[in-house]
């Protein structure tokens, strides 16, 4: 149960969604704060979910993923609301699992809380194979992160881009994933494609495509059904982290996620 400092706190974060957002508001979000955490699985939006409660790993994350730091909207309000300070942070993990043909996004709200980011990913690990494909909104850079990670063993492979994207706000994102590409769109407009290049090498670990698309090694594509997931978290401050993420520097705020599929 949130305390009450905590409760104020959210209840005037969500009665001033309204004037910044960019795509409808959760109904009566302000009925939701009050409420019990998450203590189980739940549904919405077609799929269940469960909140993650376990350490992610460092040297990159700073927090540890807690049940009491979800909560849901009540009544007509759908939304899921991810809570995060200094020692906890917010993850749920859904039913669903993406195949190649299929694409995923939402609604997202985006605080703006500097060495955090708000997400929504998809991924695979088995202890070999390790792929993801991500939409990480990173508040200290002013900017969506797409992202396809890629491991088979040995070195991580890492291919991404940054475009511009406001904070405190909302952002509606769609992902289609193809057997060619896979194409990011933001609030209404593609913002970033990559596409499968069969001749291609695996060759640097980390590279940052530049203008609009990039060219991703045959090897690296994602091609095995990957679990959507959902997450806001904090960096841990080790030099990693605040490459990626900037510093964090101890501050609260919540994320929500809406219509995700």
């Amino acid at each position: 149960m949130p305390t009450p400092i905590r409760t104020a706190t959210l209840l005037l974060t969500a009665l001033a969604l309204g004037a910044c957002s960019q795509t409808p508001t959760p109904t009566a979000a302000t009925g939701t704060l009050g409420a019990q955490a998450v203590s189980g699985d739940f549904s919405r939006w077609g799929m269940n979910w469960s909140p993650s409660t376990w350490k992610n790993g460092d040297p990159l994350f700073g927090c540890t993923f807690s049940k009491n730091n979800i909560t849901l909207g009540t009544g007509s309000d759908a939304a899921v609301y991810g809570w995060l300070d200094s020692s906890t942070c917010s993850e749920i993990k859904s039913n669903r699992w993406k195949t190649q043909g299929t694409r995923f996004g939402g609604d997202i709200y985006v605080p703006n809380v500097a060495g955090t980011t708000t997400t929504l990913f998809t991924y695979f690990n088995d202890g070999t194979v390790w792929n993801e494909i991500d939409v990480e909104f990173v508040p200290s850079r002013g900017s969506l992160h797409p992202a396809l990670i890629y491991r088979n063993g040995g070195s991580r492979y890492v291919y991404e881009a940054w475009i511009p994207a406001a904070s405190n706000a909302w952002h509606r994102v769609d992902v289609n994933w193809t057997a060619s590409s896979i194409v990011w769109t933001l609030n209404g407009r593609v913002v970033f494609t990559m596409y499968r290049n069969a001749s291609l090498p695996l060759g640097a670990t980390v590279v940052t495509g530049s203008g609009s698309s990039m060219q991703i090694p045959a090897a690296a594509w994602p091609t095995r059904s990957q679990q959507l997931i959902a997450n806001f978290w904090r960096g841990s401050n080790t030099a990693d982290a605040r490459g990626f993420l900037g510093s964090y520097g101890g501050g609260t705020g919540q994320a929500i996620w809406n219509n995700i599929y």
